[in-house]
């Protein structure tokens, strides 16, 4: 399911391989004569319209692969892709109208053209006219901050600036879908904190876009997006709100508990309730501190407060320890392993 209501994109049973080998595979292997590796295992999901959507995954799991087949730079071997109602994998052209694209890659820019030619360029092929799309320049580049480097030539950017003018480009159109990959790679840490207000606040919070974000950092994620997906080796091993991730995979809680005296009855009592784990004493100067684990359910919950508040023993403290999103993106990636 998706976060909102209405679906504006839409992901059914997606698979994708490449050839192994190079040379004349590609032509081969249409014939199967060729082994092939798959990259995606039948990938099926929702996102939202409005919705700010977070692909995590770690290096060759598949998420740039994912974005393109939604850009419709590639096709799927098997499965469907619906973007704003139109299906990507037999019409891809008219789907294309509704998709932005930003990427990593510096490629496809004109390295000797100044920024704004790039963008001349790249506005002329989406089809805005001479009038539209000077002023979606004007528009994007005060966006991006690079409104003083837009007569610049693209070789004589950094890499930051380079990552913003691909941000730039892929907001030209004014796309109602934008797939992000990475992009605050190479930026730095103020730019990066301005491209991520940008998303979150103006492009989805104000207008109202639909972003797919992929990106290899927890926190970023963790903070901006409504729901993430985890992939591994093709596979999504985790999808929901990131807050609610660890309860999906983690079949444990753990609690810090703050307490007047601990003795040998209240240990004996704790450690007999349902679903117990471990339990970690930390003595305090006022105090002594316990890290309880437990199985997560609320039997154990309600068990573990009756235990710990028995014979008049004064609870100072209880508050659950929320897993760290480098934990949940850890036990993910292990559970997608052990399948």
């Amino acid at each position: 399911m998706s976060g909102r209501g209405a679906s504006a994109i839409l992901i059914d049973g997606v698979c994708k391989s490449f050839p192994r080998s190079f040379g004349l595979a590609p032509w081969l292997a249409n014939f199967g004569k060729v082994p092939r590796r798959t990259v995606l295992h039948d990938i099926s999901l929702n996102v939202g319209q409005g919705e700010l959507f977070g692909l995590l995954g770690p290096n060759g799991a598949g998420k740039t692969t994912l974005l393109k087949l939604l850009a419709t730079l590639s096709i799927p071997d098997r499965g469907r892709i619906v973007i704003g109602g139109i299906d990507a994998t037999r019409e891809p052209l008219l789907a294309r109208q509704c998709i932005g694209l930003c990427t990593s890659e510096e490629r496809s820019f004109y390295f000797r053209l100044t920024a704004r030619a790039n963008l001349e360029f790249f506005g002329a092929l989406a089809g805005l006219s001479d009038a539209s799309l000077h002023r979606r320049i004007d528009e994007v580049v005060e966006l991006l901050d690079l409104r003083g480097a837009l007569d610049m030539r693209f070789d004589s950017y950094s890499s930051g600036m380079r990552q913003r003018l691909t941000m730039a480009r892929a907001l030209l159109a004014d796309p109602d879908v934008l797939l992000l990959d990475e992009p605050t790679r190479a930026v730095d840490p103020i730019y990066a904190d301005a491209i991520r207000a940008l998303i979150r606040d103006e492009l989805v919070g104000r207008q109202g876009k639909t972003v797919v974000l992929a990106t290899n950092l927890l926190e970023e994620a963790w903070h901006m997006c409504e729901r993430v997906a985890i992939i591994n080796e093709g596979r999504i091993v985790a999808l929901g709100p990131p807050q609610l991730l660890d309860r999906q995979l983690h079949a444990v809680r753990r609690f810090d508990v703050s307490l007047d005296e601990v003795d040998d009855d209240l240990l004996t009592r704790t450690r007999s309730i349902r679903g117990f784990e471990a339990v970690d004493i930390a003595r305090e100067p006022d105090g002594v501190r316990l890290t309880v684990t437990v199985q997560a359910s609320d039997s154990s919950l309600a068990d573990l407060m009756r235990a710990l508040t028995a014979n008049g023993r004064v609870l100072r403290d209880f508050r659950p320890i929320e897993p760290q999103p480098v934990d949940v993106f850890k036990t993910a990636v292990q559970l997608g392993n052990d399948d």
